[in-house]
């Protein structure tokens, strides 16, 4: 799939007209301007437009300048072709081909895999860093997952609840393990199908703690075996708020102790690649990516390095930065805000 092009009225910054319509090329988009001249809330409405949201509080998308609702929209084309619209005020209305869509369908029309510039620390970072990565591949490739996740964070909620009041957490044992188990199950099963894309012997990928039968039954034997320390702890001590993404180098080594920073940007765009690629053979639809500030920090060979490979999907791709990353090229598509 690939955005042809978009619209945003009233949307933060871009209040100083009417109406900012941009066309975009179906490979390389860049998206460039100085600090606080609104890249970041251009990649913001395609973000919106592909079903992943707002960046931050929806009520902050409105224009700073005009007290009107926001509006952005975009035709796409590609494996189908539809008109895609959103209208912000308190929350986020969404249509395509002018019939109401919730965010969850609309992932499956336009699927695209987002990158923030705090996702940078998805290899040094805290295991929250990495289940986010995850939960969002599983929220593409399965509707019932993001409300299943936010169904169990209620769970869990009642549950820790429950522990400081003193009080039995019993009635929440079967909901945690059911809900819990699912999420389980299926991070567990994207992180393995990753792992059939990855050359062999490149590293390795694993949801750690390890589970054997199914999930769900993993959870019920450790609420057995954690009781007594979850009513001193006053919370769980297992389940999907444990999980961690482990990424293994060849040699046995963790990855966040042996790559120079670099290569580590260089491992986080291949981990994001291989998440499109499967993206492609699960949904048959090429997705969108939407990199915001990902060469930050890399030297010249490094950004080349992420040309290459960026081309090599024939995908189309949005990246903001302050100034054109790929100097030596001419098959980008540019933006200056």
């Amino acid at each position: 799939m690939r955005i042809d092009f978009s619209i945003v009225r009233n949307y933060r910054n871009f209040s100083r007209s009417p109406e900012l319509r941009i066309h975009w090329e179906p490979g390389i988009n860049l998206i460039l301007g100085h600090n606080g001249s609104g890249k970041t809330n251009l990649l913001e409405s395609l973000s919106i437009l592909s079903g992943w949201g707002a960046f931050g509080r929806t009520h902050n998308v409105l224009s700073w300048d005009v007290n009107k609702p926001a509006f952005a929209g975009a035709q796409v084309s590609g494996e189908t072709r539809h008109t895609i619209t959103a209208n912000i005020a308190s929350r986020i209305s969404l249509r395509l081909d002018d019939k109401a869509i919730s965010s969850t369908d609309l992932r499956l029309v336009l699927p695209s895999i987002l990158f923030l510039t705090g996702n940078v620390n998805l290899i040094d970072g805290s295991p929250s860093a990495r289940r986010l990565f995850i939960d969002r591949l599983c929220a593409l490739f399965w509707p019932p997952y993001a409300k299943t996740l936010a169904d169990f964070r209620y769970i869990l909620r009642t549950r820790t609840i429950l522990l400081r009041q003193g009080k039995s957490p019993g009635r929440t044992d079967t909901p945690y393990c059911e809900l819990g188990g699912y999420i389980m199950d299926r991070r567990r099963e994207v992180v393995s199908q990753m792992m059939s894309l990855i050359p062999q012997g490149r590293f390795t990928l694993s949801v750690v703690p390890g589970v054997r039968g199914t999930s769900e039954g993993y959870l019920r034997e450790a609420l057995r075996r954690n009781y007594v320390r979850e009513l001193r702890a006053f919370r769980p001590q297992d389940g999907p708020s444990y999980d961690d993404l482990a990424i293994t180098l060849a040699n046995g080594r963790p990855a966040t102790e042996a790559l120079s920073r670099g290569q580590k940007r260089r491992l986080i765009l291949f981990l994001l690649i291989t998440s499109g690629k499967l993206t492609a053979l699960k949904m048959k639809k090429e997705p969108v990516l939407l990199f915001d500030d990902l060469t930050a920090e890399l030297d010249s060979d490094g950004r080349e390095f992420v040309h290459r490979e960026l081309v090599k999907t024939g995908w189309q791709v949005f990246i903001t930065a302050p100034e054109n990353p790929f100097s030596s090229s001419n098959d980008s598509g540019i933006t200056v805000l």
